[in-house]
């Protein structure tokens, strides 16, 4: 570690202290290795989330759109040595802080995908990335939540194409002398990176909550909360997550839609976006995949819904059920996802009804109908029957069929091997990906540009 230049994002939420005496032994260390540090305090400081735009890839590659303190955390990170994540261990992930400024991590990536170690996964913009390092500080033991945490850094740093990475979670209620050898040992470990089969195995192992479920009275009342950032047009998380609300309204339930924004997570607004979440009997969440997790403003909800109810008893426990869909072809990137709804479903003192977890979102569903005659893309009818199959489940308070998922995570088009389908997505996002960026005139050199490679490059950019 001897004088390396280190980024530190400090992950801490608003109010909460107890993780400062930890956070300044892990500077002590770091400044008794002679490493230069540079800390970022993301909740001091003011910038956008990610919108997914996607014009970092096809505007002007390399870079966010948002000229704000997010491009200077970015720039920092590919030009550092290490990069250490430091944050509380919410629900088994991170702090919404550190998903702020994660989700603006795209930049540092090229959108054309390629196989590595048996996944698609995005290639890499730079010839070099930084080593991954993941602290997580938890208030009392909770192993399944501290493993989880761990296989999501190893995810970063898979997809971030870190040389090496390591992840550790300690207590703040440990001897300062105990933190501090765990955090000597995480800043030089290389762990082993969680392939696809520590991945897929969540999806096997997510439970019901830790009590019996009680019957629950149906119909009810179901709240729709959509975690999309895009807000200009319909999602695909929207139209995944709005088939089964309208589902369930046929039913005879009671439905309410909401597409998350900042001001439904602070003053008034959070009160009637509360309210809503009392008068729930079933929550559905339906977000995309951003960088192994939630996006910030899901991740952002879920902390305020998690403080409310621990304050506000339920006389009867809410049912909790997932959407997530991501932008590779390989359905189980979601699970590290579903795994967080789940383990705030427990620590809330909700039921879970399972997840559903579908890989190539954009390019099945692109915001169009799903019954649509005349909509481009693949077939969906296997994401129809799994919806359906979801919505019947869901309707009579059932968990989730194992079915469902099966048949999502499958190849879109009939008779076509999955490895097949797998290859066909590389090509067209190939294609796709041009197409755009020639639309916005954007050549094919320019479309690989490293605006960080050289620090006087980016001045004045």
């Amino acid at each position: 570690m001897l004088k390396q230049k280190v980024v530190l994002l400090d992950g801490r939420l608003e109010g909460d202290e107890s993780l400062s005496p930890i956070l300044d032994l892990l500077i002590n260390e770091l400044h008794d290795s002679n490493a230069t540090v540079k800390i970022f305090s993301l909740r001091d400081i003011k910038m956008g989330s990610c919108v997914g735009c996607f014009g970092c890839w096809i505007q002007t590659p390399g870079l966010c759109l948002e000229r704000d303190a997010g491009r200077d955390i970015v720039q920092a990170v590919i030009q550092s040595d290490m990069t250490i994540l430091f944050t509380p261990v919410t629900f088994g992930g991170y702090s919404s802080e550190i998903k702020k400024s994660l989700d603006r991590w795209i930049p540092l990536d090229l959108p054309d995908f390629y196989i590595d170690h048996g996944e698609v996964h995005h290639q890499p913009r730079y010839a070099q990335y930084p080593r991954l390092v993941g602290i997580g500080v938890q208030h009392q033991i909770n192993v399944k939540e501290a493993e989880l945490f761990k296989v999501l850094v190893g995810r970063n740093a898979l997809n971030q194409h870190s040389p090496n990475y390591a992840a550790e979670v300690v207590l703040n209620t440990e001897k300062p002398n105990t933190i501090r050898q765990q955090l000597q040992k995480a800043l030089v470990r290389h762990d082993v990176l969680p392939l696809a089969k520590v991945v897929q195995s969540l999806m096997s192992t997510l439970e019901v909550g830790s009590k019996a479920a009680p019957t629950m009275k149906t119909p009810g009342r179901a709240l729709l909360i959509v975690g999309s950032p895009k807000v200009k047009s319909p999602s695909t998380s929207s139209v995944l997550g709005g088939y089964v609300l309208n589902q369930l309204e046929q039913q005879g339930w009671d439905i309410e839609a909401l597409t998350l924004r900042r001001k439904y997570l602070g003053g008034k607004s959070q009160s009637e976006f509360l309210l809503s979440v009392d008068q729930a009997d079933l929550i559905l969440l339906a977000f995309p995949l951003y960088v192994d997790s939630l996006p910030f403003l899901m991740m952002k909800a879920l902390e305020v819904m998690a403080k409310h109810l621990s304050t506000h008893h339920q006389e009867t426990p809410k049912r909790l059920c997932s959407i997530v869909n991501n932008g590779f072809p390989e359905a189980h990137h979601n699970a590290l996802a579903l795994s967080i709804c789940q383990r705030f479903a427990v620590d809330s003192d909700m039921i879970w009804l399972g997840g559903l977890a579908v890989g190539a979102g954009e390019a099945l569903v692109r915001g169009q109908p799903l019954n649509e005659t005349q909509r481009h893309g693949p077939p969906v009818k296997h994401v129809i029957q799994a919806l359906d199959m979801t919505s019947q489940a869901l309707a009579s308070g059932q968990m989730m069929p194992d079915e469902a998922g099966k048949l999502v995570a499958k190849s879109p088009i009939p008779f076509v091997p999955f490895s097949i389908w797998r290859w066909l997505f590389i090509k067209a996002a190939s294609h796709y990906w041009r197409q755009k960026a020639t639309a916005n005139q954007v050549d094919l050199t320019t479309l690989s540009a490293q605006p960080y490679a050289d620090v006087e490059s980016a001045i004045g950019v």
